[in-house]
């Protein structure tokens, strides 16, 4: 685990999470998410496990479920996700605004395919670029799925390239956790 990092909002606590996928990773501020990931560096293993329950494994620092209340309910949201029950997935638990850079094209990309790419949809980066208002910008769209913190929550594994491929989820280390999120959620591929 990482040490606490400081951010504006106050110390954060690392939360190690079991799942279907793999043990993921929580960081959270009092105010939000700073970040949700696998914690295996690549796929090459991977061997999902659906029955998995989602559940905390261990915490690097003891809360109330008050103080680090965007990592409980991260957790909440993750355990309706491995079930399927997408009617609460409305919601999702808040990121800290420290990981945005506010007015970025990152920012929009990210509230955009949030927002319009729903569980069990795929988008293309250069159909994503036209959502947010610039069609010829699907390289910056990859650029900006890049630096994706939040992995599930902001949903880049719904997308794909142009043609149908499943193009390269974290630098291409993870593609078959993108294969199977994807069957998961039903997604035509």
């Amino acid at each position: 685990m990482k040490g606490k990092l400081v951010c504006q909002s106050g110390p954060t606590n690392t939360y190690v999470v079991s799942t279907p996928i793999g043990d993921m990773e929580i960081i959270s501020c009092p105010r939000g998410l700073h970040s949700l990931q696998q914690m295996a560096l690549n796929d090459w293993n991977f061997a999902p496990s659906p029955g998995t329950t989602v559940t905390v494994k261990s915490q690097m620092f003891q809360d109330n479920g008050y103080t680090y209340k965007p990592a409980v309910l991260c957790v909440e949201w993750l355990q309706r996700y491995f079930a399927g029950d997408i009617s609460s997935l409305t919601s999702a638990p808040p990121a800290c605004f420290s990981i945005y850079q506010a007015g970025t094209f990152t920012e929009t990309v990210w509230k955009t395919l949030q927002s319009k790419v729903p569980f069990g949809q795929v988008i293309s980066y250069g159909a994503l670029a036209m959502l947010c208002g610039n069609p010829r910008a699907s390289r910056a769209v990859g650029a900006a799925m890049k630096k994706n913190q939040i992995s599930l929550i902001m949903p880049c594994h719904r997308v794909i390239q142009t043609g149908g491929k499943l193009g390269n989820y974290h630098g291409g280390q993870k593609n078959k956790i993108k294969e199977w999120l994807l069957q998961h959620e039903g997604a035509e591929i």
